[in-house]
């Protein structure tokens, strides 16, 4: 067993954990994800990342765990049958190594509220793999629109990206209409994790573009009723819709997942949703 001292990203308490050198070693690529469980280190719980030199490349706050609804996803032994980017396109492995959990989470909540993006890096050799690797995950769902600068470009450029979200490293250096809450980002960090904890690189494209395709998918298909429902003048009920998609799906849509698809439908499609299940978010 392999000892690893980590800190806790919420209150900063050091401890010491055990890694089985074994499980390092399996993870040839990528990241080994380890589950810290609240008063193994302190009172909370989260996830650290370590590289095969057990090296702590990331930790990750896990609020706590939701339901998710699914849909098909291909096994993997079909993985190697599906077009995937090429390691000279998209290097899976640079991404996994070099964003951190936290910014690609931001990342998605922008993409997901229809927002224009500039990340600040002055790792210019990953500036094509990023561009690649979203245009892929995004590929026939949601539009987006990425900017990579140098900080000194953005420095000499700031009047250009006014209506940008707009990153740097885990910070955000623009929060457009105050769209990001850190603390509210429950269903995009579960993707991420999804992503960052899957050991084969080919699946965990799949995985993560399967979670986006998920999310264009029911909350286009909830616009579509809702404009169907007005169309023909009948009262709005967002949950008799939302019990119509998931009896089409066969899947069961839960209140944080339903509260998700809500967002993305009021700051991507653009359509007004009576908040029926408000009270039930303002407790949380």
């Amino acid at each position: 067993m392999a000892k690893i001292q980590i800190s806790c990203p919420s209150c900063s308490q050091i401890g010491m954990i055990e890694v089985s050198e074994d499980a390092v070693k399996n993870v040839s690529r990528g990241l080994l994800a380890v589950n810290i469980m609240a008063r193994t280190i302190c009172e909370h719980s989260f996830i650290v990342y370590v590289d095969i030199n057990l090296h702590v490349r990331d930790y990750f706050v896990a609020d706590f765990q939701i339901e998710i609804p699914d849909l098909p996803i291909p096994p993997s032994e079909k993985i190697r049958d599906m077009q995937l980017p090429g390691k000279d396109v998209v290097d899976i492995d640079l991404i996994k190594l070099n964003m951190p959990a936290i910014l690609l989470t931001y990342i998605l909540k922008s993409i997901f509220s229809k927002q224009k993006i500039v990340l600040i890096s002055d790792q210019e050799f990953l500036y094509n793999h990023i561009t690649n690797f979203f245009n892929y995950i995004t590929k026939d769902t949601f539009d987006i629109d990425v900017a990579i600068l140098t900080s000194d470009n953005y420095n000499q450029n700031k009047k250009q990206y006014k209506e940008y979200m707009i990153f740097e490293g885990i910070n955000i250096i623009k929060n457009m209409k105050k769209l990001i809450n850190p603390k509210k980002l429950w269903v995009e960090k579960h993707i991420v994790s999804r992503f960052l904890t899957e050991p084969e690189l080919g699946y965990s494209y799949i995985v993560l573009k399967n979670e986006i395709h998920k999310a264009y998918e029911l909350s286009k298909s909830i616009v579509e009723a809702i404009k169907e429902s007005r169309k023909d003048g009948e009262k709005e009920n967002i949950l008799k819709i939302t019990g119509e998609i998931e009896d089409f799906y066969k899947i069961k849509i839960g209140s944080l997942y339903l509260n998700f698809l809500i967002e993305i439908i009021q700051t991507y499609f653009d359509v007004a949703v009576p908040t029926v299940v408000e009270s039930f978010f303002n407790s949380l």
